[in-house]
């Protein structure tokens, strides 16, 4: 009936990724009454999460002729997020579940608020405004929205293996 969550192990050079999981799932949590989170000495159960990697590559581009030389431009990037995750019943010292999960958020390297860029930056149907997620700098909101997924896919699993 209570989760401890470790401190997150950061395999990567990105440390927000690692902060936003973290909170992310820590409000999940609290906010959606899961679990109880508390320290590991009172809980009964610990979740452990390796952040394994943190890409950001090119995701689109626009190819122009210009002379009969080709050129391309880069209009969107991708984020994809990489953790490990095991969740340990400290009570009967049994393993629940040892398993990857990704995440990943697209956005416009050339513009500075991801709530402007015209992208759906996180494959829900929703662009811009009309995204209740899609709101400041680009590169760090994308972070955020694999980070988001990423914890969903967790309390999921939680959730089916309790």
């Amino acid at each position: 009936d209570s989760i401890f969550i470790s401190p997150i192990s950061n395999n990567s050079t990105e440390s927000q990724a690692a902060d936003d999981i973290k909170i992310e799932l820590e409000s999940s949590i609290i906010n959606e009454n899961i679990l109880k989170l508390l320290p590991l000495e009172d809980s009964g159960s610990k979740l452990e999460i390796i952040l394994l990697n943190v890409t950001d590559l090119p995701y689109s581009y626009t190819t122009q002729n210009i002379s009969s030389i080709g050129y391309e431009t880069l209009n969107e990037k991708e984020i994809k997020i990489s953790v490990k995750v095991t969740w340990y019943d400290l009570i009967d010292n049994l393993l629940l579940f040892d398993k990857m999960f990704s995440g990943s958020g697209i956005y416009d390297p050339n513009q500075e608020d991801i709530g402007s860029d015209g992208i759906d930056n996180d494959n829900d149907t929703y662009i811009d405004t009309d995204d209740d997620d899609e709101f400041g700098p680009s590169r760090e909101s994308a972070i955020k929205i694999a980070s988001k997924k990423i914890s969903n896919q967790i309390i999921n699993e939680i959730v089916s293996t309790w």
